[in-house]
């Protein structure tokens, strides 16, 4: 996008002279071949109707999803349960014991560590849970500090200031994606059609949250925290220093033991409107009147209008790319924004800031999954506001949303991505929307310095994209199904895939960090679930040596496919641990929070299990890992969490497995398409173990 086409400030002369000084310069849209290595692998993702669930466990057989159909029937005939219903019979989040902690601790660092590191770090940790040390002091000050009349839990606000005390931009770093299906039905992926529909479904899922009659979220029959929907709408991170805020324009209110919660702010207000952004360009468009949402047609025809002012460049109130502003460091945006506000910006911020959603069209039409992934990851450079969840529809229909993490993890707005896509396969038409005029284009009022802001934004946010590698693959050999089949749990199968892939790499193992939900909790968000074990280290070990001995004496201890179960075993009991607010990483994080709280005061030093090498080693993720699947979407991903780490979202389904990998151009033997071509040999590998087992080899067929 030409700086000549965009910008429009006053006085003209001085507008004039900033044109004169850059021209030449381009706001210019990275396009794939900027983003894509020659060598990247290109991968195309089959289209399948699979996982219902984001806890752990995939799929379902046709029949079984025709009960599940006839059950959802059942259950729209009777009474709904109110959204919030069962948040005062959760059980609290728990301060797991000292030793309990310990002793899990110690086990996580014995694939990760030396002998002699070993050694050191359990003299650390003998220290500090002596009887009368520091640990135990900081163990009973941390349960002092879990008092349910003044906190939720004792670990939300500190995970609160992890997110929000970040000062590193948050595009990339911090944000998540989820990648919607196509549409079965190829008229529906026009890309008006396709957002309108999208939009729709977020807003009738908005009114049922309004109006708590959406069903409390279940994992079987266990009923799950729902404290973080009500920021999934008309909520925003706002940059501050030294920390951001999370500001709700709503009604709601929360009640119960939720009312002592301090997580975000709320405005007292209704709001109702979207806002589009067309090229660089803002618009709003009211939802909902006197209650009832606006007619999918009527929406349809207003983002046809909007598409058309957008390419008119001859306007005379074309705005330079604002949003690149929302890519920035966080202190220096927060800047930025006072002294938006201060140019009596307030108002359009505030519009920006409360809609329900930010719809983003794209001008770029994405023909492979890596390329879908990087749009919806980070975009081309502009057209995006990264303080807000915004959907985000491509010229070809392609389709997905990018999420800011801190008001919510990826299990609660997956169900909004079910509902939304759910909506949008069922209806929309092809017939033409009647012509309305546009919306109106929100009007900023901007000084030259601010324009100068974006120029440096959008350098600084190219650099980050261009670092950036991210490679999809998708996994057609087998599932979940054949997973389920071998007796083993899908979820821990596929982690020993990426462990066995670090280990082929690179030759040891490194930290890997899962994500367990632990929203059977009252107000719970995550857990680390520590996925390598020193069962997963054997496992990987094992691999040097034939699957199958000629003598047939292998011994169950060295049987490699005896090895990945047990592994696998050891992954599942970690992760009901973790589930239970039992992990290892909570409790450390608090203790170490607890300490920083009070050294002062107390004149401490710091204990040596925190300034240990294997506390810090244990705690870099080479790897960060999530799952999370659902029939709406081919894709879900974000960045790795270490320069010299890989980030990776994946989703397994019946008969695919979909991975999303992300790395950092320029380290030494980091690469996601290296890692993501090896991850397909392991799982290929692993196949071949369950095949070697003879109750499992595939026997010949009866007769030709």
């Amino acid at each position: 996008l030409n700086v000549m086409d965009q910008l429009s400030v006053s006085p003209k002369g001085a507008l004039n002279s900033l044109k004169n000084r850059l021209l030449g310069f381009n706001f210019r849209e990275l396009s794939s071949q900027d983003q894509t290595p020659p060598s990247s692998p290109s991968h195309s993702l089959p289209k399948k109707k699979e996982v219902r669930s984001v806890f752990g466990w995939t799929d379902i057989s046709d029949a079984e999803q025709d009960w599940w159909d006839k059950k959802e029937k059942e259950k729209s005939k009777e009474a709904k349960p109110l959204t919030y219903q069962f948040q005062d019979t959760l059980p609290r989040l728990p301060v797991p014991s000292l030793d309990e902690t310990l002793n899990l601790y110690i086990q996580t660092l014995k694939p990760l560590c030396t002998e002699e590191e070993l050694a050191q770090s359990e003299k650390h940790i003998e220290e500090f849970r002596k009887e009368g040390g520091i640990g135990q002091e900081l163990q009973k000050l941390l349960l002092a500090s879990d008092d349910p009349s003044i906190r939720p839990s004792w670990l939300e606000e500190w995970w609160d200031d992890a997110y929000l005390c970040g000062r590193d931009p948050i595009p990339i770093n911090v944000n998540y994606f989820f990648a919607f299906q196509t549409n079965p039905d190829s008229k529906k992926n026009d890309p008006i059609m396709r957002a309108a529909s999208l939009v729709m479904g977020a807003v009738l899922f908005k009114i049922s949250l309004d109006e708590q009659s959406l069903t409390p979220d279940m994992e079987r029959d266990k009923p799950l925290d729902m404290s973080q929907h009500p920021r999934i709408f008309c909520t925003s991170r706002i940059p501050g220093k030294p920390r951001d805020s999370i500001v709700s324009y709503t009604k709601f209110r929360p009640t119960g033991r939720s009312a002592v919660s301090k997580t975000g702010q709320f405005v007292n207000a209704d709001p109702n409107h979207i806002v589009v952004m067309a090229k660089n360009q803002f618009y709003m468009i009211p939802m909902v009147h006197s209650g009832m949402p606006i007619s999918l047609k009527n929406l349809e025809s207003q983002l046809a209008a909007i598409l058309e002012d957008a390419e008119n460049k001859e306007s005379e109130n074309q705005a330079p790319p604002i949003g690149l502003l929302t890519s920035l460091p966080r202190d220096q945006w927060a800047d930025i924004r006072e002294d938006l506000i201060k140019s009596e910006n307030r108002g359009i911020l505030e519009l920006i800031e409360s809609a329900i959603l930010i719809l983003c069209f794209d001008t770029s039409a994405p023909t492979s999954q890596d390329e879908v992934s990087r749009c919806m990851l980070h975009g081309p450079c502009t057209n995006r506001w990264f303080d807000k969840h915004c959907l985000i529809v491509c010229a070809n229909g392609e389709a997905g949303i990018i999420f800011e993490h801190s008001v919510g993890d990826g299990s609660t707005t997956l169900r909004l991505a079910d509902e939304m896509y759910k909506f949008s396969l069922a209806h929309g038409t092809p017939d033409s929307a009647p012509k309305v005029s546009c919306p109106p284009r929100l009007q900023w009022k901007l000084t030259l310095d601010h324009i100068s802001q974006c120029f440096n934004a959008y350098n600084l946010f190219k650099e980050m994209i261009l670092a950036n590698e991210t490679t999809t693959l998708t996994f057609d050999r087998y599932g979940g199904q054949f997973i389920k089949e071998s007796n083993m749990s899908p979820d821990a199968f596929v982690q020993m895939a990426l462990q066995l892939t670090y280990y082929k790499l690179y030759g040891k193992p490194g930290a890997t960090y899962e994500s367990a939900s632990t929203k059977q909790l009252f107000h719970g968000r995550t857990e680390t679930l520590r996925s390598t074990s020193e069962a997963s280290l054997r496992f990987c070990k094992s691999t040097t040596a034939p699957i199958i001995t000629i003598s047939d004496k292998c011994e169950p201890e060295v049987n490699q496919l005896t090895l990945l179960k047990k592994a696998c075993d050891a992954h599942v009991a970690f992760m009901q641990r973790a589930k239970q607010g039992k992990g290892v990483d909570r409790h450390l994080f608090g203790l170490r929070m607890i300490f920083e709280e009070n050294k002062v005061k107390r004149g401490w030093e710091t204990p040596a299990i925190f300034s240990d090498p294997a506390y810090h080693k244990s705690s870099r993720w080479m790897m960060s890992t999530s799952h999370c699947g659902s029939s709406a979407l081919a894709l879900f991903g974000f960045g790795p969490v270490v320069s010299d780490g890989f980030g990776i979202g994946y989703m397994i389904k019946n008969d695919i497995i979909s991975f999303n990998v992300t790395s950092k151009y320029g380290q030494t033997g980091t690469s996601s398409s290296v890692f993501a071509a090896l991850l397909e040999q392991s799982l290929l590998y692993m196949q071949a173990i369950v095949y070697s087992n003879p109750e499992t080899l595939i026997k010949p067929p009866v007769s030709l």
